[in-house]
């Protein structure tokens, strides 16, 4: 399990990733699959800069103490909630999402992006805000999306595809326009932006 979620991110963060899949608590489960890979259209990979990094779909491990929280310094505590972003309770995602929102580290990125493309549409509403408000104000961040979307095409395609599905299938009452629901209205704005 170590190494598949320090495959998350980027080089430079290998080492505290490996320090916090460490001290996560233990789950009877193996993360599931890779993001980029796991569906019927599969992309080559995804790229963040010049590396790929590989995010696990889900992870099954029990929300961390805040003991554990208390003691992470910023980089740990960012990449605890980078891997909490991919847990298979939403309310547990959701909490953990705000955290990363609010840091301007590039690793970010794909977590970011791919919960446009899934089904719960407050956290897809977080992150249209996001998008939408505070991102603006950030311009190096503005460009790391720019860059991922522009780098990882297949992948922004992809999340498009699963966000309209989403949509159809579950919110066309609640967001009667397709340009109206939060996930596709964060992924047009950060391709706008870009």
């Amino acid at each position: 399990m170590i190494e598949t979620l320090v495959r998350a991110f980027p080089t430079r963060l290998h080492a505290a990733a490996s320090e916090v899949v460490g001290s996560l608590p233990a789950s009877d489960y193996e993360p599931a699959g890779d993001i980029a890979t796991t569906y019927k259209r599969a992309c080559p990979g995804l790229r963040l800069g010049s590396e790929q990094v590989s995010i696990p779909c889900r992870i099954y491990n029990p929300r961390p103490e805040q003991s554990l929280l208390q003691q992470l310094d910023d980089e740990r505590s960012l990449v605890l909630s980078c891997i909490y972003s991919r847990h298979h309770d939403g309310f547990v995602r959701q909490e953990f999402v705000s955290r990363i929102l609010a840091s301007d580290d590039a690793c970010i990125i794909p977590f970011v992006v791919q919960l446009l493309g899934e089904y719960v549409v407050e956290i897809c509403a977080d992150v249209e805000r996001f998008v939408l408000e505070r991102l603006p104000t950030r311009p190096n961040m503005v460009q790391g999306f720019a860059t991922f979307l522009a780098d990882n095409p297949c992948y922004a395609a992809l999340t498009e595809q699963r966000a309209t599905s989403y949509w159809s299938c579950y919110c066309r009452r609640q967001y009667p326009s397709r340009q109206s629901y939060p996930g596709l209205v964060a992924l047009d704005a950060l391709r706008t932006t870009a």
